[in-house]
């Protein structure tokens, strides 16, 4: 009797207990999953702005498109911070190029553009108004409109 009750110890203490082994599988399954949607998530998010929206300068008239390609450079070195350059800013695109009525676009040839940039999932985020060779960044998009 010894001799067995001595074997169906040594079974029972060589096996894992079924609790032990089932402990982690919850959290792992958790980790699992949230690394998958964050993946998920921001990779359909960096990718839609390509997809939905393009850079505008084909819209703009040929003889504006080099001002359109210049504006849309100057906005892109508006929004040089790091956080903006390298997560936010998305994609920019060229909204309008007009002729502007101030004296500081009579020396350039009186051009001046809005340039919209979008962040993930093409939410915009920002506006630039150009003209000439300087921007000024203008953060609320959503204005109120005068009725």
């Amino acid at each position: 009797m010894t001799r067995r009750s001595t074997s169906i110890a040594n079974e029972t203490n060589s096996r894992p207990a079924p609790s032990r082994r089932s402990r982690w599988r919850p959290w792992l399954l958790l980790l699992g999953f949230s690394v998958a949607w964050k993946v998920i998530v921001l990779t359909l998010g960096a990718a839609m702005p390509r997809w939905m929206v393009d850079d505008g300068i084909d819209h703009i008239p040929l003889a504006m498109q080099p001002y359109a390609t210049e504006a849309r450079a100057t906005a892109l070195a508006l929004w040089d911070g790091p956080i903006e350059r390298l997560t936010l800013v998305r994609l920019v695109r060229v909204m309008s190029v007009d002729s502007a009525q101030t004296t500081a676009a009579e020396g350039c040839g009186g051009k001046s553009a809005r340039v919209r940039a979008y962040t993930f999932f093409a939410i915009p985020y920002s506006e630039v108004r150009t003209v000439c060779d300087r921007g000024v960044v203008e953060y609320r998009v959503f204005r109120r409109r005068n009725r």
